[in-house]
Order: C-alpha cells, then structure tokens, then sequence
C-alpha cells in the first residue's frame, strides 16, 4: 500500500492536453497572400490569350468574345462565395484553400 508521501510525489498527467495544438494564424498568412497573388497574375495574365483564341480559333467577333470573357471573369470572381459555403459547412478553410490551390493549378496546366 502506498504512503501519503508517495500520493504527494506522483505528478499526474492530463489524458488529454488542454492546450490545443496551433492551427493556422499568422503562419499560414504568407501561403494565402502568395496563392492568391500567383492566381491573380494567372488569371488577369490569361485574358489577354484567350480573346485572341476566341477570335483566331473560335472564329468568335471580337465583341461576343469580349462579353464571353466578361461572363467567364464574373462568374469565376463569384467563386469564393461558394468555396466559403463549402469551407464552413463541410471541409474547413485550409482544406478547401489547398484544394482550390490544386485544382487552379492543374486547370493552368491545362490552359
């Protein structure tokens, strides 16, 4: 049987940390800002290509190439509304981050 002494020497553990471990913050900040300033630089660089393609290829004039664009560009800019619903409800912000990082990457290559 152990003494009272013994109780007193005996460091006891949480089973569980109560601190949890840090997540996000300001070391994810630079990953953010780099993604979404190369995406940026992608897209904006991209334009310029695609209503040539449009006009040359496509055969397309080049107003209805201009408003396909347009479209193309408003529709993508209205993007994060959906990958901020599906960031919150289902997968979680840095999740979705890295997938819309991926596949804009691999739609570039693509292009």
């Amino acid at each position: 049987m152990e003494s009272p002494s013994d109780e007193k020497n005996i460091i006891t553990e949480p089973l569980l940390s109560t601190s949890p471990k840090a997540k996000g913050g300001l070391r994810t900040i630079p990953f953010i800002l780099a993604s979404e300033a190369f995406e940026r630089l992608a897209s904006h660089g991209l334009l310029p290509n695609m209503i040539l393609y449009l006009t040359r290829e496509y055969g397309m004039e080049s107003a209805r190439g201009a408003n396909t664009l347009f479209f193309w560009s408003a529709a993508t800019n209205f993007m994060p509304i959906l990958g901020a619903f599906l960031a919150d409800s289902y997968v979680g912000r840095y999740r979705m981050i890295g997938f819309g990082c991926i596949v804009s990457l691999l739609v570039l290559f693509i292009l």
